[in-house]
């Protein structure tokens, strides 16, 4: 889940903004306000080994203590240095894309108007599952002619089917096919049906090369 939420701003138009230690699962044990609380809540712990979770009942909100006491007392919602390391290097993969095309930093309203559609709109779409096109209208892109991002916040894999897609050779972004994340390495497009497949609680990135 964590993926799939920075997955958004990082595959977003203009300049995404993260928050310290988004890469590294970081907790500040509920504490939502934390500007006041010192190293004791805000702790960054840059050797993997904690994200700082269940380390006390934050300052303010003292009013859902007797809320926040048994889930931060529950060691399963603590993760352990492998699924933090997990996390970081799948960010790095994130940045990898974002970085391989400019498709996902284009510069003009223009070009974002031109480039940027949406699929899976309207009464008849599938919740929770956010399809988006980018296409180089202006040959910005040396490597790709279009690029497919699909985010699927639901708990069961998805099956979009586009006819527009249909004869098209889309692939597996070339970062995600050996990704960390091997829930995404599942993603698939049959070109013979414009159909995707998009694993449950993930982020696939198909490309479709010059």
């Amino acid at each position: 889940m964590n993926n799939l939420a920075l997955s958004i701003p990082m595959f977003s138009q203009g300049i995404p903004f993260f928050h310290a230690g988004d890469d590294l699962l970081r907790s500040k044990s509920l504490d939502r306000n934390s500007y006041d609380s010192g190293d004791w809540f805000n702790r960054l712990d840059w050797t993997y080994n904690t994200n700082n979770w269940g380390v006390g009942l934050p300052i303010e909100g003292t009013d859902k203590w007797d809320i926040f006491r048994p889930i931060l007392a529950n060691s399963t919602l603590k993760p352990d240095s492998t699924q933090i390391g997990d996390a970081a290097s799948v960010f790095k993969e994130y940045l990898q894309i974002r970085k391989n095309s400019p498709l996902f930093r284009l510069t003009t309203e223009e070009q974002v108007s031109a480039g940027v559609t949406f699929f899976n709109t309207g009464p008849e779409q599938i919740p929770g599952l956010i399809a988006m096109r980018l296409e180089d209208v202006e040959n910005v892109d040396p490597n790709y002619d279009e690029i497919l991002v699909f985010f699927n916040a639901n708990q069961q894999p998805i099956q979009f089917t586009e006819s527009t897609m249909i004869g098209k050779a889309f692939t597996l972004h070339p970062v995600l096919i050996n990704s960390v994340d091997t829930v995404v390495t599942h993603s698939a497009f049959d070109p013979g049906t414009g159909a995707f497949s998009i694993p449950t609680l993930s982020t696939s990135v198909f490309v479709l090369e010059d």
